[in-house]
């Protein structure tokens, strides 16, 4: 396993190696959060370990490692509006039907590798400082991107949406996703699931990679509701509103940093509780509803119904026998 990766997502990683060890990782993935880059770096991750020879070694030098880490594998293909388009392809700004036929003919196609089509926006372009400072994080990962760009113009992957893959595309993917052929991965990178088309979502798990750079969250005025985690009791539910709608209001912050403290929260639950496959699986869900809360904050809906939201989302999981590390 990539020590970076490892040392910035441990509950990310141990999850992914598990599943691939056990032979259970879901056909379809969804990462999402702000840094898509680093969402790149683990998908291509993810490939190698499907298609390592040596057991996923982070020192491997086997073809497949080679050719991932190089962004060269003839079975490790990204799908953007500016990658891997025919001559013939004409559309500048979508993910083509004409791209998305190209995916299905190489899924009936016999192969030796496991299949990984990774998904996701991307330019060509002079990156700003802040895109720079993610460009050059992603670098340290050792992986390389899909292409290079010229004029010092860089390739700078964003959050695939439905803009960029219409549903006329993405429909087409569907019966594939769902009735996948063997051996073959699809990998969905974007900033928010509710950015994808919802027949997509259903069919993929959705696993939040954070930007870790972000990390100067507090805690402290909530973390009582959560001392019986994953147990949440019902009747303290409009106390737990009350008390954020204040923390909110006397320290004058945005409703989302709040939302941002709760997720935060969780994450450093996964990292505690990492070989607690139970427990993970129950963390992901719960991060994926802090995630449709910030969605319902960008669509206007006001914080106290977020927040109520939450509380009897959090209030309505049934008791869970889990151990859970603090």
């Amino acid at each position: 396993m990539n020590c970076i990766l490892d040392k910035k997502y441990p509950y990310l990683t141990s999850f992914f190696e598990t599943a691939i060890k056990e032979k259970r990782l879901f056909h379809s993935l969804i990462l999402y959060g702000s840094n898509v880059y680093m969402q790149y770096a683990v998908s291509l991750e993810l490939a190698r370990l499907l298609n390592c020879t040596e057991e996923g070694k982070e020192d491997c030098n086997c073809r497949n490692c080679r050719w991932i880490r190089e962004n060269k594998h003839p079975a490790i293909i990204t799908i953007s509006k500016t990658d891997n388009k025919s001559d013939k392809d004409t559309s500048k700004t979508v993910i083509s039907a004409q791209q998305t036929e190209m995916v299905l003919d190489m899924i009936f196609s016999s192969s030796d590798f496991k299949r990984v089509f990774i998904f996701c926006n991307a330019d060509i372009k002079n990156l700003n400082a802040k895109e720079l400072e993610e460009y050059n994080e992603f670098k340290k990962t050792g992986y390389d991107v899909v292409q290079s760009g010229n004029d010092n113009k860089i390739w700078y992957p964003s959050g695939i949406n439905k803009k960029c893959f219409p549903e006329t595309s993405a429909n087409s993917m569907l019966k594939s996703i769902e009735e996948p052929a063997g051996n073959v991965t699809f990998i969905f990178l974007t900033n928010s699931p509710n950015d994808l088309i919802s027949t997509i979502v259903s069919r993929s798990q959705s696993f939040f990679v954070p930007d870790t750079k972000r990390n100067s969250y507090i805690t402290g005025f909530f973390d009582k509701y959560f001392i019986e985690y994953p147990d949440f009791k019902q009747e303290n539910a409009l106390d737990f509103v009350k008390t954020l709608l204040n923390y909110q209001n006397d320290n004058n912050l945005a409703p989302l940093y709040i939302i941002d403290c709760i997720q935060f929260y969780l994450i450093e639950l996964l990292k505690k509780n990492n070989k607690n496959k139970n427990l993970i699986n129950k963390i992901f869900k719960d991060i994926n509803m802090t995630q449709k809360a910030k969605n319902m904050i960008n669509s206007y809906i006001k914080e106290a119904q977020v927040y109520e939201y939450l509380a009897f989302y959090f209030a309505k999981k049934s008791k869970n026998d889990v151990t859970i590390l603090y």
